[in-house]
C-alpha cells in the first residue's frame, strides 16, 4: 500500500515507525517469543495501554490448495485484519483516528522441495534464505483520515476487507509439507483524538508465545497416467485409445494436454490427438510400446505405463459361390465352361471388413481352372477340363509370405463323345471288360451303362462286364451317366445313348491281347 502522509504529520509518523520496528525486532532477538501476558502501562498523558494479548484472527496464515501437482504453486497467504484489532464496531469512530499504523512481523519456516517466489510490494519487505529456509520481514498496514493523504481507514470497518500478502511457493517434488513453525509479532499505533476528551492513542503490540500460526500440512503429487497394458490394430486400420488420468487429492488440469511417445513408428504412427487420447495408426504388422506423457508447469515429465500395440494381419475367409463347376456340351452343341466368384473377406474386430483391403495374389494349382480376374477382395474362376481331384486356388496376401487361405473347387468334365466300337469276342474271353472310351480324354464324368438289347441268351451284361453265354450276335446299348441332380435348372450336357455289336465265337481266340476288327458283320 503507497504511504503517502500529510506534511504535519510526517515527522511523527517517522518517528513512531522506528521506535515501533526497534521494539518489534527486539521482542524476536531477544526472546523468540513473548509470554502471552497481558500488561498495561502509562504512555504519557494519553493514557495509552500495551496489550500482549493476542486477539482471535488478527493475524491468519494459510497454504493452498491442500494438494498440487509437480511444478504448480501453493498460495501462502497473510491475511491482517485490523478490523479485528481495533474493533470499529464497538470503539471510536474510525473517521476519527488521525492515522493508523500497524507493523507485522513474521517469521515462517518453508519446507525444502518448495520454491519461494515473493511479491515486489511496499507493504512489505520480506525476504527468503534459502540456506536456513527463513522467510521473515515485516507487513506494514498505515491508514487515516479521508483528508490526511492515506488510504481511509474507513475501507477496514468492513470485516472481508484486510490486507493480504501472497507468496507463491512452487512445488518441485512430491511429498508431503508440513508448516509448523511460523510465528508472528506486531506493533500497533493508532493515534485517536476524542471529542472534548483531549487526544488519545489506541496502542498496542504481540509477540506469540511459539507456532503463532496453525500447524497446515499440504500434499505435492505426481499426476497417475494409465493406458491399456495392450491393444490390438489390424493392418491398415486406426484406433484411439484413452487415457486416464487420476491424482488422490490434487486437482487435475482441465485441459491437461498428453504428447504420446512410440519406439517403433516403422508398425504404428500417430495420426490425431486430443487432450487426452491419441489415434494410432498400424502400418505394419509387429509390435510397438507407446507411453503418455505429461509435462509439469516446471519442465518435468511423468509417463504412463507402457502399453504394447500389436499389429496384426487381418483374418482371411475365401469363399465361393460355387464349389463344382462343370465342362460340357448343351443340348445346342455349344461347349460351356463354367464360372465361380470367389471371395477374400479380410476381418478385422467383430467381423467387420477391413476399410483399406491388403493387396493380395491369387493362385491355382491346376490348369483345370483358369483365374480370369482378380482384385484384392475376389476372383473370377473359370473351368477348363476336368480333374483327377479337387482343385485348389489360394489367395494371398502380396507382401506378407506365409497369410494364405485356399478353397478346393472340383472340376467336372462331361463327355463330348463314347467310342463304342462291335467288337469279336471267343467263348475263352469270358468274362470280359469292354473298353468304353471318351472324348476329350479329360473328361472324367464316366459313369455308363450296359445292356443286352438282342441276344439275351448268348451273353449279359453287368456295369462293364460281357459274361459270354453261347456263339452268337449280341446287340449291346450304352448310356452315359445321368447327372441332371447337378443341374437344378434344368441346363447340363444331354445324356449320351448308343449301340453297338458282339459276335462270340467257338473256340479260343487265336490272338490274345489284341484288338480283332469286327467288320461289319452285322
Amino acid at each position: 500500500m503507497k504511504r503517502q502522509l500529510r506534511s504535519k504529520y510526517g515527522f511523527l509518523i517517522v518517528v513512531g515507525m522506528i521506535l515501533l520496528l526497534f521494539a518489534y525486532t527486539s521482542t524476536f532477538a531477544n526472546n523468540g517469543r513473548g509470554n502471552g501476558k497481558g500488561n498495561g502501562g502509562s504512555n504519557g498523558n494519553n493514557q495509552g495501554i500495551v496489550f500482549q494479548t493476542k486477539i482471535e484472527d488478527e493475524a491468519i496464515r494459510t497454504v493452498t490448495p491442500e494438494a498440487v501437482l509437480i511444478g504448480d504453486s501453493f498460495d501462502l497467504t497473510y491475511d491482517l485484519s485490523l478490523n479485528n484489532i481495533l474493533d470499529f464496531e464497538k470503539g471510536p469512530n474510525i473517521n476519527s483516528y488521525k492515522y493508523v499504523e500497524w507493523a507485522v512481523k513474521v517469521e515462517e519456516k518453508i519446507p525444502q522441495g518448495l520454491t519461494v517466489v515473493i511479491p515486489t510490494s511496499d507493504a512489505h519487505n520480506l525476504k527468503f534464505d534459502s540456506t536456513t529456509r527463513l522467510l521473515t520481514g515485516t507487513i506494514n498496514i498505515m491508514c487515516g483520515k479521508k483528508n490526511s493523504g492515506l488510504t481511509s481507514c474507513n475501507d477496514y470497518k468492513n470485516a472481508a476487507f484486510s490486507d493480504l500478502i501472497t507468496i507463491k511457493l512452487i512445488a518441485e517434488k512430491p511429498g508431503s509439507y508440513t508448516f509448523e513453525n511460523g510465528r508472528y509479532a506486531y506493533s500497533l499505533e493508532a493515534d485517536h483524538s476524542g471529542n472534548g476528551s483531549g487526544a488519545q492513542k489506541h496502542n498496542r503490540s504481540f509477540t506469540d508465545a511459539g507456532s503463532g500460526f496453525t500447524k497446515t500440512t499440504v500434499t505435492v503429487e505426481e499426476l497417475k497416467i494409465n493406458v491399456p497394458s495392450e491393444t490390438t490394430i489390424y493392418l491398415g486400420n486406426s484406433k484411439t485409445v484413452e487415457a486416464n488420468l487420476s491424482t488422490v487429492k490434487a486437482a487435475i488440469p482441465p485441459n491437461a494436454k498428453l504428447t504420446w511417445e512410440i519406439d517403433k513408428s516403422s508398425f504404428v504412427n500417430q495420426t490425431n490427438s486430443t487432450n487426452q487420447s491419441v489415434t494410432l495408426k498400424a502400418l505394419d504388422a509387429g509390435e510397438a510400446t507407446v507411453k503418455a506423457v505429461y509435462e509439469y508447469a516446471n519442465g518435468q515429465k511423468v509417463k504412463s505405463n507402457d502399453m504394447k500395440v500389436v499389429v496384426k494381419l487381418p483374418d482371411l475367409s475365401l469363399t465361393t459361390n460355387d464349389q463344382e463347376l462343370w465342362v460340357y456340351k448343351n443340348e445346342s452343341g455349344t461347349l460351356v465352361k463354367q464360372q465361380a466368384l470367389l471371395t477374400l473377406e479380410q476381418l478385422v474386430e467383430d467381423k467387420r471388413a477391413l476399410t483399406n483391403p491388403l493387396a493380395v495374389t491369387w493362385d491355382v494349382d491346376s490348369t483345370a481352372l483358369k483365374i480370369l480376374s482378380s482384385q484384392n477382395t475376389s476372383a473370377t474362376v473359370q473351368a477348363e477340363h476336368g480333374s483327377t481331384s479337387n482343385v485348389s486356388v489360394v489367395a494371398k496376401l502380396k507382401d506378407y509370405i506365409g497369410q494364405t487361405m485356399p478353397v478346393l473347387i472340383n472340376v467336372k468334365e462331361y463327355p463330348q463323345k463314347v467310342s463304342t466300337p462291335n467288337v469279336i469276342l471267343y467263348m475263352t474271353d469270358s468274362p470280359y471288360s469292354y473298353p468304353v472310351k471318351f472324348w476329350p480324354e479329360t473328361a472324367n464324368v464316366t459313369g455308363y451303362g450296359l445292356t443286352v438289347l438282342e441276344g439275351t441268351d448268348v451273353m449279359t451284361a453287368k456295369d462293364d462286364v460281357l459274361t459270354l453265354l453261347k456263339p452268337g450276335i449280341a446287340k449291346i446299348g450304352l448310356v452315359t451317366e445321368d447327372v441332371s441332380a447337378s443341374f437344378k435348372a434344368g441346363e447340363g450336357p444331354k445324356i449320351i445313348s448308343q449301340t453297338f455289336y458282339v459276335r462270340v465265337k467257338a473256340g479260343t481266340d487265336p490272338n490274345p491281347g489284341t484288338e480283332d476288327p469286327s467288320g461289319d458283320f452285322y
